[in-house]
């Protein structure tokens, strides 16, 4: 069978033009995406495909995105602590489910590094983004005349008696 033409009934190509319709993606695309996550997800039982903000990503069923518990992991230093116990202590997770994640991450490293990397970069954004709001209104508050920075204190001085 060749990778150009899958045998599929009619009502299965009817719905997958919908769900291509109301997605936005070519039925062909979205038919490549939905077969590589069934793929992935019958290969390593427990883990999920949802959409989100960041797009589709892989998920721990009922739990945090796989990036997630990766990104934790790495942060645990594993010189000092076991990094699967304190991720489980810190987060909930049971030892099977951050074991799935870490499999999971050695099958498609790719993708949940790419995941990190977004999340990265986002946090990046804002904290500059705060950091440069932050700046203007430090300047904006030194910039103005002291009469109103005296009325923005309030009136100090004696109550009329």
């Amino acid at each position: 069978m060749s990778a150009g033409s899958l045998p599929i009934s009619k009502d299965l190509a009817k719905r997958l033009r919908a769900e291509g319709r109301s997605s936005g993606q070519e039925p062909a695309a979205l038919a490549a995406s939905l077969l590589d996550e069934g793929l992935k997800v019958r290969r390593h039982p427990g883990i999920v495909y949802m959409d989100g903000t960041a797009g589709r990503r892989a998920c721990l069923s009922g739990g945090p995105d796989v990036w997630q518990v990766i990104r934790a992991l790495r942060t645990v230093p594993a010189s000092e602590f076991d990094p699967v116990a304190t991720v489980c202590i810190e987060s909930d997770l049971h030892a099977q489910q951050v074991e799935r994640a870490v499999q999971f991450y050695e099958s498609y490293p790719d993708e949940i590094d790419e995941m990190i990397a977004k999340d990265a970069a986002t946090v990046g954004l804002i904290e500059k983004m705060i950091a440069e709001r932050e700046q203007t209104a430090a300047l904006t508050q030194s910039e103005r005349p002291r009469s109103t920075q005296a009325k923005s204190r309030g009136n100090r001085s004696a109550p009329n008696l």
